[in-house]
């Protein structure tokens, strides 16, 4: 499996991605699609890649199956899952060349085959090199693209589950929750929520959101670290509230004493 730097939140209109020694830059849109397709459609898309470095670079594109570790992490799999959508979609081009400050347009068509249920998803994947460099560098290579995530109207069962809500660390600095939730319905499900924190009277001391999770897809498991720092001293009572859908949340608490483990 192999890590790639990519955008996973469904609400940006573009992503700028750039290696630590900043010679490759370049400007993703959409970083993300998100489509409703009917069994039997076909889509055309584009996305535009734009070359903001300073150098030309060379880039080979494909599309490519991922899935997310449990900490959020996004990686690219060797070998499609049950829920790969990349023998849907077709390019025009799987090679091209990007001059500085121009732009290419990456042009490519889905086609949903019948029978089909739920939600898929794929990454159109960007293997980008610089050709010239900048001068005395060796040139660098990075990997990006764009998530492509289908759903098929009036097939997706969204079942999301609270395996767990804890205290995983307890210290007059910082109180750490652990939040851990499962998918278990046959479609990816967009994730927000936070940690209203109260304290012994029922004030609320501080609302944290649930931070660095917006996607679980299907069959996967998150994990989600929430970080009170500064705590108040005192008794207090975390209030849990995760939104998966239109009108679909969970909800938990748990209640402890800052400094002191549960």
């Amino acid at each position: 499996m192999e890590k790639i730097l990519i955008c996973t939140r469904l609400f940006s209109s573009s992503y700028l991605v750039e290696d630590p020694l900043k010679e490759i830059r370049v400007s993703i849109s959409p970083p993300i699609m998100e489509l409703p397709l009917a069994p039997k459609t076909e889509y055309d898309f584009s996305i535009s890649f734009a070359n903001i470095s300073l150098s030309k670079l060379k880039v080979k594109n494909a599309v490519s199956p991922f899935m997310f570790e449990e900490n959020g992490t996004l990686v690219i799999l060797d070998e499609p899952d049950r829920w790969s959508c990349i023998d849907w979609i077709t390019l025009e081009t799987r090679d091209f060349i990007v001059l500085p400050s121009d732009t290419y347009i990456v042009k490519g068509k889905i086609s949903v085959p019948s029978g089909v249920s739920g939600g898929r998803y794929s990454a159109i994947t960007f293997d980008i090199n610089s050709i010239e460099g900048i001068p005395g560098s060796m040139g660098v290579k990075i990997k990006t693209g764009t998530l492509v995530f289908i759903s098929i109207p009036s097939t997706e069962k969204k079942e999301l589950i609270l395996e767990s809500f804890t205290i995983e660390k307890n210290t007059p600095e910082e109180v750490i929750f652990s939040t851990v939730l499962r998918n278990l319905g046959n479609t990816y499900l967009k994730i927000e929520g936070n940690v209203n924190i109260k304290d012994a009277e029922g004030k609320r001391i501080r609302t944290i959101p649930l931070k660095d999770v917006s996607t679980i897809l299907p069959e996967g498991r998150r994990i989600i670290r929430t970080v009170w720092r500064h705590p108040k001293s005192g008794d207090f009572t975390a209030y849990l509230k995760v939104n998966y859908g239109s009108s679909s949340y969970i909800e938990e608490k748990i209640s402890g004493k800052v400094g002191y483990e549960i």
